[in-house]
This record gives structure tokens, sequence and C-alpha cells, in this order.
């Protein structure tokens, strides 16, 4: 009697079979300058004249939508490799290698296994960024985490230090869509949407995109002063880059025109959209440009058809994110899932962090 392998439990097979049956076979392969799976360590070879590495680590958390929607491990490989890559995009890097570790329960199915490396393999191959080496041990829980390796040159690096009084704020991607999708996903009862909407909130909770391609295109073209990744949210960026840069961010309200999803969904609810696009989950890059460079970096974003929206410009100031409306500025909400707060969604829970978003105004002097 044959057995189907995909039924069976990683602890009946042990590490030497996951590593020869699932692992090597998808991996060892020799891509962009950088060897195989198998040794103690990746090689990479030394960057080309004029670049330098980039390095960053993420662990993957659990992503919302295995929680929610759809417990399928693919998510897992996929946002794993995402989280990673949206830090070196945030550097206009083009990645050049991931390396993986992962805990996995003994009684973790091998289909569930294959289903995180299908995620996995998937984002690899869409961003050209091998899985070049990691680990694998046992443990109480699956946990996943990578550490990617890009390359960028030297003086053409993004940084979050470089904005000035006058630079204009943009925001590259597709702001809002996340969390219209999961108000819809987690409140069935309270939003009815298009068909095209529904298609449209489905492929941006199932398919979040780290804007590597942008952001490589938009460093090479020196039209950029400062930039980072909206992992924690648009808002927490803005506030990051007003602290660090010792500069006002003013938002003007006029200019947070939500795409027709995204005013969908927010009407159903009764909300401000700018709520949901100064939120999380989008993976979007915050960046600024100076007035000089803004005819560059338009001939930049239509040549290359880069989406973004301008939100806002960079003034004198102590570093404080401030909306605009009607001449008046106010300071805006910070609506990120910030860490060790009580909108910390890893600690109270993504319902929580939900309510909360539904009932904040977008700026501080307008709440009770």
């Amino acid at each position: 009697m044959t057995t189907n392998i995909d039924s069976v439990q990683l602890g009946q097979l042990g590490e030497r079979a996951i590593l020869d049956n699932f692992i090597l076979p998808r991996f060892s392969t020799f891509r962009s300058g950088v060897t195989g799976i198998g040794d103690d360590c990746a090689e990479i070879g030394a960057p080309p004249e004029g670049h330098t590495f980039v390095m960053t680590t993420d662990p993957c958390p659990t992503p919302l939508v295995f929680d929610i929607a759809d417990r399928d491990y693919w998510h897992f490989g996929w946002m794993t490799m995402l989280i990673n890559l949206s830090d070196l995009a945030a550097m206009g890097a083009t990645p050049t290698g991931i390396v993986v570790s992962t805990v996995m329960p003994n009684e973790m199915l091998v289909s569930e296994y294959q289903r995180f490396l299908d995620g996995l393999s998937a984002a690899a191959d869409e961003w050209d960024c091998p899985v070049v080496g990691g680990n694998i041990k046992d443990g109480d829980s699956f946990t996943a985490t990578g550490t990617a390796i890009g390359v960028v040159r030297r003086d053409r690096i993004l940084r979050r230090v470089g904005a000035r009084p006058g630079d204009l704020i943009f925001v590259v991607g597709e702001m809002g869509l996340f969390w219209a999708a999961l108000l819809r996903l987690m409140y069935p009862a309270r939003t009815t949407v298009s068909d095209s909407t529904s298609e449209r909130l489905d492929h941006a909770l199932h398919h979040p995109v780290p804007r590597v391609r942008e952001g490589r295109i938009l460093g090479d073209a020196a039209v950029v002063s400062a930039c980072m990744d909206a992992s924690d949210g648009v808002s927490g960026c803005l506030r990051e880059l007003a602290y660090r840069n010792n500069a006002d961010f003013i938002i003007d309200a006029d200019l947070l025109e939500p795409s027709a999803p995204v005013a969908e969904v927010a009407r159903s609810f009764g909300m401000e959209p700018g709520s949901l696009m100064l939120s999380w989950g989008n993976w979007e890059l915050v960046l600024t440009v100076p007035r000089p460079r803004l005819a560059e970096f338009h001939e930049v974003t239509a040549a290359h058809r880069i989406p973004y929206t301008r939100i806002g410009e960079v003034r004198p100031g102590p570093g404080q994110v401030l909306l605009e409306t009607g001449g008046r500025t106010r300071p805006l909400t910070n609506l990120a899932s910030e860490r060790f707060t009580p909108t910390s969604y890893f600690t109270h829970g993504i319902e929580a962090y939900a309510q909360w978003l539904l009932q904040q105004p977008l700026t501080e002097s307008d709440q009770k």
C-alpha cells in the first residue's frame, strides 16, 4: 500500500528527508551569481564596482488573510519574501538573495510545508530573489524569518534622511486597498461592493507586493531625497521621516483622493477614506522629492507606469505631522500598528485595531 506523502507529518520524516525531498530540489540552483543551497553558508560574489550590499532581516507575522479567510501556508511563504524585499525597495536596492529560517511543529503536514515553499518560490520568481540558504528546526509552532541581501550603487542609496523644506511628499503604490479589503471581509453585512471592486480588493489582500521595481527605478534616477517603506503604515512613516529630518510633514487633505474601491468601502462604514489610505498593509514607499527634480520625477513615473499619490509637502518645523484643511493645520492621528502600544494588533488582536480604526478621526484634536 502506498502512502500519500501529503498526509504525512514532518515529524515522521526527519531533517534529512525534508531537505533532500522538498528544499534542495527547489532551491539548489545557481542564479544571479549566487551558489545554491547545500553548504554551511551561501556564497555571494562581490558587488560591481561602485556598488554595495544592503541587508535586512524580518520575521514573518501570521498573515491576516491566513487567520481570517484562507488558512493556506502559501501566504506565509509569499509574506516572508515580501516583508524583507520591501525593506530593500526602500533603499533602491536590487535583490540578490534571501536566507530563510523556519521552525515547524512535528505534526505539521508535508502538504502544508509544501504550500509554504510554493509561496516562497512564487515570490522568489516574481522578484528574481533566489532562496540561497537558511535553516530548519522543530518547535512548538510554525515561524519563518528571512534575511534578504540586495545590491545598490553607493551614490544612489535611498535613505530616510535627506528631506528638506520645500520637498513634496509622495506615496508610491495603491493606498488603502488592504484595509478596505479587510474590513469588507471582517464585516460582510456592512459592505456591498461591485464585482470589479471585489476583484481588486481580493487581489490586494491575497497578493500584496513590495515596490522593488519602483524603488530601484527612482533610486537610479536620483530624484528622491528621502524614502521609507510603509510596513507599519503611511502615517507611521510620516512620523518617522518628520522626526528623522527635523521638519514638519504637512499632509493636504484635498490630495487624499481615494481610489474607487477605497471610497466605496469607506462610504459603507461612514468613515473618512483617508483613514484607510494612511493605515498599513499596502507596502507602499513613502518618499520626498525636491521641487527642482519634480519634472524628472514625473517623467520617470510616467515612463515606467509607477503608481503614486502626492499627499503634501515638507515645511520648516520641529518634526510634526500635520493635516491641512482649508488653511488650518492639526496634528495627524497616528494610524500605525505600533509595537508596545494600545494600537498594536500583535498584542491586542486585529478586531480591536479594526474597531479603533473605524472610530478614529484623522486629526488628534478631533478625538474625544
